[in-house]
């Protein structure tokens, strides 16, 4: 059964360890201001940031991501879009994205499993994405709803056939919804560049990439603002190669 294998990879812990992004902050150098520039710097700091900085509200459960960018001898690089510890949304219904190198043939399942359960909540095949790089689950499209103060885990895996099943490719993150009362302060956000900026700060790792990512879809194709933004979010977590698809050059 392969909600026992993605179990076992749970236990064994095949997480990316990545660094804080507040370390990574700490560890550059500083610029100085030529003399008399002072007072024209006197403005509020997001003027000077054009990305958004992802601060996570907690960091008592690490390895949070398991998997990452495996490849089993053809196969393409799979990632999972989200930090390695626990990711929070406010939603009940929140996209999950999923990043795939190339495009393959191989079989692609997706698996929900709440930590209080058993049996995994879904298990499902995907549809083959038409094109690599950045794909999205959407958990209305089946019917579920997360509960607040629960913490599920999400996999999708490559399936490189009956023979080799020890060797399917799975990557996986974890995700919480927050309980009403600490989503109440974010209900009201609006639904433009700003909300990316306010859901990053305030730890909402999947309210931010979904936001980001909502704004890419909608902008010109020539256009890349928003997915300097979401380039900027992937590497503070670590997800350097799916960062340079984004940000190619």
């Amino acid at each position: 059964m392969r909600a026992l294998k993605i179990a076992a990879a749970m236990f064994l812990g095949f997480a990316v360890a990545t660094p804080l992004p507040g370390k990574a902050a700490e560890n550059q150098p500083k610029e100085l201001s030529p003399p008399g520039v002072e007072a024209q710097k006197q403005q509020p700091v997001r003027a000077a940031i054009d990305v958004p900085v992802y601060k996570p509200r907690k960091q008592s459960t690490p390895r949070g991501r398991v998997g990452g960018g495996i490849r089993g001898g053809d196969a393409p690089a799979l990632y999972v879009l989200a930090p390695d510890h626990v990711g929070f949304t406010k939603d009940e219904q929140p996209p999950l994205y999923w990043y795939l190198s190339k495009t393959t043939s191989l079989p692609l399942e997706f698996t929900l499993i709440d930590t209080r359960a058993i049996r995994p909540l879904l298990e499902t095949r995907l549809k083959p994405p038409v094109q690599p790089g950045v794909q999205r689950v959407q958990l209305k499209d089946f019917g579920l709803k997360l509960e607040p103060g629960v913490q599920y885990k999400w996999f999708v895996t490559m399936v490189l056939g009956p023979e080799a099943s020890s060797k399917d490719i799975v990557a996986g993150g974890t995700i919480e919804r927050l309980s009403l009362i600490e989503a109440l302060p974010h209900l009201d956000v609006a639904k433009n560049g700003e909300a990316v900026f306010r859901y990053a700060e305030a730890g909402l790792w999947y309210d931010a990439i979904a936001m980001v990512s909502d704004l890419i879809e909608k902008a010109a194709p020539d256009d890349r603002k928003y997915r300097k933004q979401r380039a900027s979010l992937l590497q503070q977590v670590g997800l350097w190669e799916v960062a340079r698809s984004d940000s190619p050059e």
